[in-house]
């Protein structure tokens, strides 16, 4: 049975992680085909999910991401886009309140 994803890579990212010992064909296998499932379900929900569903984008992902909480695991990977201005903002708040906290103390 063929798969789509590249075995070198997934092991390579397999071995990176601390707790894997040694990676069998099998393993490997079964660790190919599941992400090459996931990402087969990720896509089209978001494709269903999306609002002009004529084509596929960030933004789908990351909505998608934001709506389900199966999919918190990827919050910080693939996380909703802001603009340069709203960034600014959120930093002067943080740094207001961190001001203010320590005002109080």
């Amino acid at each position: 049975m063929e798969t789509e994803l590249p075995h070198t890579r997934i092991r390579a990212i397999m071995k990176s992680s601390v707790d894997t010992g040694q990676v069998t064909n099998e393993v490997l296998f079964l660790m190919t085909k599941s992400t090459e499932m996931f990402l087969k379900h990720f896509a089209k929900e978001s494709y269903q999910h999306a609002k002009k569903p004529n084509n596929l984008t960030y933004n789908h992902l990351a909505d998608l991401v934001q709506e389900n909480d199966n999919l918190a695991f990827l919050l910080q990977i693939i996380p909703q886009k802001i603009k340069v201005k709203e960034f600014k903002a959120l930093l002067e708040q943080g740094d207001e309140s961190s001001e203010s906290s320590s005002d109080s103390e």
